[in-house]
């Protein structure tokens, strides 16, 4: 990922409440997203909820941080979501890989990776996980509410990349797309 899609929300203005949470589906693997995310939620005075399917280091480095590991995005999504209780304020799409160029040595290794967990990384199964995250999540999300997702794009008149599916999802649960990067309700 060459952008930070989440630094768009340093020029929304957002208004939180206590039931509201931040959620990244998909923790950072180095880039600095969880982190980022973290300093947001805490300086609105929310709670964060990293969501990923692997431990991975940035637990002992940043143990401040609420890592939640699970079995896949849209099963936390499904089934722990509905129990917090809370609504989510922003929603960071950003798990699952994209596959670009499936030839490259560290592509082959996460499709390696992924086969491991019983997990065929393709693009139509990266979609399908993402769609089905975005519906297990609207029931939850606030009026004025932020999606943000990583790789999507506009190309050729059509939506493509991770959140291709997702975003009828948002249109017809009155979001506004901005751009390709990110989405909104409530609020212009």
């Amino acid at each position: 990922m060459g952008s930070k899609p989440y630094t768009h929300l340093e020029n929304i203005n957002l208004t939180t409440t206590q039931d509201n949470i931040v959620v990244e589906i998909g923790s950072e693997n180095g880039e600095g997203s969880s982190v980022w995310l973290h300093t947001w939620a805490k300086e609105h005075d929310i709670d964060f909820y990293s969501v990923d399917v692997e431990h991975r280091m940035r637990e002992k480095t940043h143990p401040e941080i609420n890592w939640v590991v699970t079995s896949s995005g849209s099963d936390w999504c499904k089934n722990i979501l509905p129990t917090l209780n809370k609504k989510i304020k922003v929603l960071y799409l950003d798990n699952f890989d994209w596959t670009y160029y499936p030839t490259p040595e560290w592509m082959q290794n996460q499709i390696r990776i992924y086969a491991e967990r019983g997990i065929a990384m393709t693009n139509q199964n990266c979609q399908q996980e993402h769609k089905l995250q975005m519906l297990y999540c609207l029931p939850y999300m606030d009026k004025q509410s932020v999606v943000i997702m990583d790789d999507t794009f506009y190309n050729n008149g059509t939506w493509d990349g991770k959140c291709a599916t997702a975003i009828p999802l948002l249109l017809e649960n009155g979001f506004t797309m901005h751009g390709t990067e990110y989405a909104t309700r409530g609020y212009e």
